[in-house]
Formats: structure tokens, sequence, C-alpha cells
């Protein structure tokens, strides 16, 4: 946790000025915003520390923003973290999500997210995932982020029986409108990537989508690999609260994460209102 005090604070509130205001923020948007981020002298300072400390653990959770000049500075601080994805069906880098009854997106459920990495399905996942805290949800118990660090857990036991199950069973994943066998690709849940470091690649969703349009059922040694991953996940588990204005960074790559349950304030009109986040991923 990077707790920025008052006269940090204050510093990056009159440095937001310098920034542009563009939303949402598109491709062409990009460039702009990473000048303008170089330009940002202690934003930058805050940026080199989080990069450390995810480096050592995996996430960081910067805090001591107000919401709005989290969200104002949130595509600048990504673009000194790395290169800000476009998903190229959303068309834009800041993804919102409200918590509601009846939402379609998953970040939007009230229930448990079981943990996950982001794009799961894609060849070279984002490396990061970043979420900006607009409105935490009104329970402290509530909401709460699940993060377990796969590369610290796996240390040292890499020719364990286990870990190369981990590392040899190939699991079909595929995006949830996924319907043609080209959308899908067969990777085991853990490789190693050209730099050596850990890849873990691992959403339950995904996996069963593929599947759905293989037409099969998983074979009993995949189901072995599923169920021995999550075993390993849920021992390591680290559980972080979010706080209003919070910035988290997380490690798509060497962690896998996930959400508790929320909850919903019901206003007289019969709308809710509940936890309110801005997402965004780099590479």
């Amino acid at each position: 946790m990077l707790i920025l005090r008052p006269d940090t604070v204050t510093a990056i509130t009159i440095e937001v000025t310098r920034l542009p205001e563009l939303q949402p923020v598109t491709q062409s948007d990009v460039s702009k915003i990473a000048e303008a981020a170089r330009r940002c002298e202690i934003l930058g300072r805050v940026a080199s520390l989080a990069q450390q400390v995810l480096e050592e653990q995996g996430f960081v959770q910067v805090r001591g923003l107000s919401p709005e000049t989290s969200a104002r500075i949130f595509p600048a601080f990504a673009t000194l973290l790395g290169n800000i994805y476009i998903d190229p069906d959303v068309g834009a880098a800041i993804i919102p999500a409200h918590v509601r009854p009846g939402e379609l997106l998953m970040g939007n459920h009230l229930r448990r997210l079981p943990l996950h990495t982001d794009y799961s399905m894609m060849e070279e996942p984002p490396r990061l995932t970043m979420s900006c805290c607009l409105h935490p949800d009104a329970l402290e118990e509530f909401g709460r982020l699940s993060i377990a660090n796969i590369e610290s857990a796996c240390f040292g036991l890499y020719d364990d029986p286990e870990m190369i199950r981990l590392r040899t069973v190939p699991l079909p994943f595929a995006a949830q409108n996924a319907r043609e066998l080209a959308n899908v690709i067969d990777r085991p849940i853990l490789s190693q990537k050209a730099n050596g470091r850990l890849l873990v690649r691992y959403h339950r969703s995904r996996i069963e989508q593929g599947f759905r349009v293989r037409k099969v059922r998983p074979s009993l040694e995949q189901l072995a690999a599923m169920k021995c991953f999550e075993r390993l996940a849920s021992e390591c588990v680290q559980w972080l609260r979010v706080a209003a204005g919070d910035i988290t960074v997380i490690d798509n790559h060497r962690t896998v994460h996930g959400r508790e349950r929320c909850s919903v304030e019901v206003n007289a009109d019969g709308t809710t209102t509940g936890r309110q986040m801005l997402f965004l991923f780099a590479y």
C-alpha cells in the first residue's frame, strides 16, 4: 500500500491541471496523455514507487486521492506503468463498472467473482489490470478484492507433479461470445514468457465456453488440473479493502484476482447505488 501524504496529494492535485481532459480515452488520445504524464514530476515519482511494489508482491494500491482526482490521473498513471490496451469491442481504454441487480457484465454482478486472470482467451493478455474506485461498497466487509500471487506460490516447486500438470495440461480458452473453433486457444494454466517470467492463465467461464464451442466435455486430467490450480490459488489469497479514490494495480500475468459479493443501497425511486469503478488494462 502506498499512502499519499497531504503534501503529495496537494502537489498531484496541482499537476492534474496539466493533463488533458479526454473522455473516453481512444487510441489517438494515448500519446497525448503519455506526453503530458511525463511532465508530471510527482506523479512520475509515485508511479516509480508503485512499479517497485508491483514487482515485489504482484499488486499495489495507491491511497489518499479524492475519487475525482484519481479518475483524472488514472489513464496518465497507466502510461507511466505500461502501454494502454484498448479493447476493440469497447473502443476506449477506460471501462466503467457499476454494481447493480440485473446487469449482464460479470464485473457488475452482486455475486462473488472467483479468482481469475483477465483476457485469458488472448494469446498475450494485458500485463496489468488497473482499477480506480469512485464509490466503494457501503459495507466494509463486502466488495473486497482477493489476490493470489501464483508466481510466489510456485517458487521452488517447479518439479512437483502438480506443478508439472499445471504446465502441461492444455485447456480451451474462449471469449464469452465465441461461437467458432477459430476463437478458441488451447493453453496450459502455467507457461513461461520469453523473458523467463511466469504467465498465469485462468478463467473458469472462458474455459467452460471453450468446451462448449468444441462440443466436448473436459477430461479427468483437465478437471484435475483446474481443481489443483483453484486449491493452490485459494491457499495464498490476500484480501484488500477498496476505499474511495484508491487506484489498484494488479499483475495479470503473475497473479489471479477476484472480488467478494457486493451490496447495493436502495433509493426511494427504486434505483440502486452500488460499488462504482473504472477499469483499464495495459501491457
